[in-house]
């Protein structure tokens, strides 16, 4: 790749996703990106489990170019996307608004182009795409890319080629039972046999075996060989000696028998068959690419639960001005928010059809259909499917607003600012999908041996049978030598070295809520010395509670009366002064409202329900309960609006608590009244409030998190907390789990996780990141270049789609956990790998020496699997 000569002529560059089909390996990726990097100023990089192809070219070089040199590598390939161009240049111009996927942020004059400079500039701005948006549904052009609905199927090749292994497993496995049961049992071997062995072996060594035979030709034809050449060769060198046996060496003739002899030159005039060695080659291969092809589809398709995450449905809102205008400068004010003539027509339709400047609804409980800003309406939004954090962010309007966020109250009137690919999801997923396409493919062990060992094979081979002719042996024998060495050489063991023992310790690690997603990402386990962890939803529990501990009500406060507290310190919290706030709060669906009535109702039971309920968006909530004005919200509010007076002391505890990165709110309580339901919810707007407890609420630490950081430590694993949150409260969750205060990385921003990681890599750490959100994809992905991504199952999709080991139970102990069985896997795969070439090391020499016929070497083939399968089994008892 010459990358310096399309820079000196000035020429930009443009980024291109190819997808790519055919690849079976390591060193198919290494022959794509050698093509495709030949061309002037192109460098690719290729991804085996996506099968693409992620190309930065000049604009000298044309897609049919891109294509074109794939084809002459043998593989074919198809235009997935063409991105703009310098790409690369303007992902990273555009981070901080990826970053600012928190809601809550942007202000709401952001407009869609530059020039909008005031309110009618602003309202024209809108206007064309307000007025696109008429009663009826409009046309989504613009808003998706053309080709969308054509593209392929992320994984859908995979799901192809293991339906198509499956099948052929299945035939094969039906035929070469009774292949070698006659093969090998004398006393089965009924007058005519030889005949119908041949006739059940020949679709396995050719229709079994095929994708053997096309991926070793179109190796050859590239001067490569794999380890599918010497599948491809004992299969038809068996199969093709057999059929020479059987029609012109005399083993075709009605009523021979096979015998048993081990040695070549004890064998009669009659030549022997091996048709159940090439069978059983065949299906034991077969088995080992099919479990393969399972294990490529699950982890080939991070991105397809991406495009799932976000709304399908969305409810666009049209206004129509008394003159039945839509123009937004007809039906919006001056500062973007509806006119109070304007009429409102609300209609669903898919998410496709909604356009920039579009007015959409968003109820509560219901998903952001995509990034906007707040018209109209205040609401707590949900953005923990999105960055991981479980505290809902307060919005109103002038405020932006992330699609694939929850709206948990109040319903939300929004102007879409972003649809389509321009969205910050979309951003996000060209992050994962950028970091997956960097990711260094880990050469397989087996192939790069087989790279030297099929042609060491092949001249022994050949070797053999001219040493045997020049020795005065006759041809049979000459070539019976030369074909048992082929035969004795397949790598049938080889090939289920790392299946097998990958499919036992996989399932060793689902029964203990870990899931592996390949063998290319156990070899990072042994090395792996540092653990990136997110703090919320992996060391804490990721939803709101309330800490009993640290809630406070005042000493000598009586919520009962109208007592004032008396001057001492505050007091652990009452039962009244909870039973209290947790009925007024049973009103509200905010978060903090509900964890502070799911541990009333945990610790009190049954709570009364409350009467003139109101909400307060944003600021606390207020009821008459039992006759008693209850307020519970932020200590300026109580003071500044209802009029209620909070002591110092409660000020003080408030001010700790969010030190250390909790939430505190005030429960403020008016005097009893004697009067009846009905008087005493009227005169309970005229009752001062007094302040007399604090309650705490905060994402809660797992419990089972120190034990696990311990664990790490012990397997020399340095853990370090990362999270978006502040400092405090960072270091006060990583003083509880028992992480040091230098390994701490908080206030980062969501698009800077990725950053965070790379940074600990180049320092030369190998990085494992544990992560649960959307934001945590790209991280993951990157951890997975020198490292590994564990991702919390509770979490995104997209995370655990993008993540290397899934952990199904949701606490840290699961990472230590896929750390042992990783490693275990490993080392019984390194075995198995050692087992299956010091097995045909030490048996090449004696099918070269003539003490080996190849049906033996077949049975011997047979048994090195079972041994490999065997050592497998021992994982069952790993972790």
């Amino acid at each position: 790749m010459n990358t310096s000569t399309a820079q000196e002529q000035g020429e930009q560059l443009r980024t291109v996703s190819l997808s790519i089909g055919g690849m079976t390996c390591a060193s198919c990726v290494a022959r794509v990106e050698k093509k495709l990097g030949k061309l002037d100023g192109v460098s690719a990089s290729v991804n085996l489990a996506t099968e693409s192809a992620r190309v930065t070219a000049p604009s000298t070089v044309s897609v049919d170019d891109l294509l074109a040199a794939v084809a002459r590598a043998g593989y074919s390939g198809a235009l997935l996307d063409t991105g703009p161009q310098d790409e690369s240049a303007k992902e990273t111009s555009q981070r901080p608004s990826a970053d600012s996927a928190v809601t809550g942020s942007a202000p709401a004059k952001e407009a869609p182009t530059p020039a909008s400079t005031g309110p009618e500039a602003s309202a024209a701005t809108s206007s064309s795409a307000t007025s696109a948006s008429p009663a009826t549904p409009a046309t989504p052009s613009g808003t998706t890319a053309p080709s969308e609905s054509s593209r392929p199927a992320l994984g859908a090749s995979h799901v192809e080629r293991a339906a198509d292994l499956r099948l052929r497993l299945i035939y094969c496995l039906i035929l070469s039972v009774p292949i070698m049961a006659i093969s090998m049992v004398p006393a089965l071997q009924m007058p005519g046999w030889q005949w119908t062995v041949a006739l059940m072996a020949l679709p396995v060594a050719v229709w079994g075996a095929w994708p053997f035979h096309k991926a070793a030709f179109r190796a050859l034809r590239h001067g490569a060989f794999t380890m599918d050449t010497l599948v491809s060769l004992g299969v038809i060198a068996a199969t093709g000696w057999s059929l020479w046996a059987l029609v012109l060496g005399g083993a075709g003739h009605i009523g021979m028998r096979m015998s048993m002899e081990l040695l070549p030159r004890a064998q009669g005039h009659a030549a022997h068959m091996y048709f159940e060695s090439a069978a059983w080659v065949t299906t034991f291969l077969l088995a080992g690419r099919y479990a393969e092809a399972r294990a490529k589809y699950r982890s080939g398709d991070a991105l397809r639960a991406l495009l799932e995450l976000g709304a399908k449905e969305v409810t666009r809102v049209v206004l129509t001005s008394p003159s039945g205008s839509h123009d937004a400068i007809d039906v919006l004010d001056e500062d973007g928010s509806p006119r109070t003539e304007a009429t409102r027509t609300e209609e669903r339709i898919s998410i496709e059809d909604l356009a920039t400047g579009d007015l959409f609804l968003v109820r509560p409980g219901e998903k952001v259909a995509t990034d906007g800003v707040v018209v109209e309406g205040r609401s707590a939004v949900d953005a923990s499917l999105l960055t991981g954090e479980s505290v809902p962010i307060e919005v109103e309007a002038g405020q932006a607003v992330t699609g694939a966020t929850v709206n948990t109250s109040g319903a939300l009137l929004v102007r879409a600012t972003a649809v389509g690919e321009g969205t910050t999801l979309a951003r996000i997923g060209r992050m994962v999908t950028a970091a997956q396409a960097g990711k260094a493919p880990v050469q397989r062990l087996a192939d790069k041996i087989s790279g030297v060992f099929v042609p060491v094979v092949l001249v022994l081979s050949a070797a053999t049978l001219t040493g045997w002719l020049l020795t005065g042996h006759s041809p049979q024998a000459a070539f019976t030598a030369a074909v048992a060495v082929l035969v004795i050489a397949c790598p049938c063991a080889l090939g289920l070295a790392t299946p097998t023992a990958l499919l036992v310790g996989s399932g060793r690690a689902a029964q203990l809520g870990v899931v592996i997603k390949g063998p290319e990402v156990l070899e990072s386990t042994r090395a792996l010395d540092t653990m990136v962890m997110d703090k919320t939803g992996t060391v804490t529990q990721g939803r709101m509670s309330l800490d009993v501990e640290a809630c406070r009500e005042v000493g000598g406060a009586d919520p009962v009366s109208s007592q004032a507290p008396d001057a001492a310190g505050p007091v652990p919290l009452g039962q009244e002064s909870l039973r209290l706030a947790g009925a007024v709060e049973s009103a509200s669906e905010h978060p903090v409202a509900t964890a502070i009535t799911t541990a009333a109702r945990e610790r009190l039971g049954v709570l009364p329900a409350p009467a003139g309920f109101s909400n307060y968006e944003g600021r606390g909530v207020s009821g008459t309960v039992e006759g008693r004005r209850v307020a519970v919200g932020r200590p300026g509010w109580l003071t500044d609006e209802m009029g209620a007076e909070v002591p110092e002391a409660l000020s003080t505890a408030v001010e700790e608590a969010q030190e250390s990165g909790a939430t505190a709110v005030v429960v403020a309580v008016g005097a009893a009244d004697t009067t009846d339901a009905v008087e005493a919810g009227a005169d309970a707007d005229k009752e001062p409030l007094q302040a007399v407890a604090v309650l705490v609420v905060r994402d809660t630490v797992r419990p089972s998190s120190r034990a696990a950081v311990a664990a790490l430590r012990e397997l020399g694993i340095r853990p370090v907390l990362l999270t978006g949150d502040n400092a405090r409260a960072a270091e006060h969750v990583a003083a509880q789990v028992g992480i040091d205060a230098a390994d701490v990385r908080a206030e980062v921003l969501p698009g800077d996780k990725r950053d965070v990681v790379a940074a600990l890599q180049a320092e030369g750490a190998v990085v494992g990141m544990v992560g649960d959100g959307v934001n945590d994809a790209a991280a993951l992905a990157q951890a997975g270049t020198q490292g590994l991504g564990f991702a919390m199952g509770s979490g995104a999709d997209v995370a655990i789609e993008a993540a290397d080991i899934t952990l199904v139970r949701t606490d840290l102990d699961a990472a230590v956990a896929a750390v042992r069985v990783s490693r275990a896997t490993l080392r019984i795969i390194r075995q198995n790998l050692f087992w299956a070439f010091a097995y045909n090391v030490a048996a090449i020499p004696l099918a070269a020496a003539g003490l080996l016929n190849p049906m033996i070497a077949g049975a011997a083939m047979a048994a090195s699997s079972v041994i490999v399968v065997s050592n497998s089994l021992r994982l069952r008892r790993a972790g």
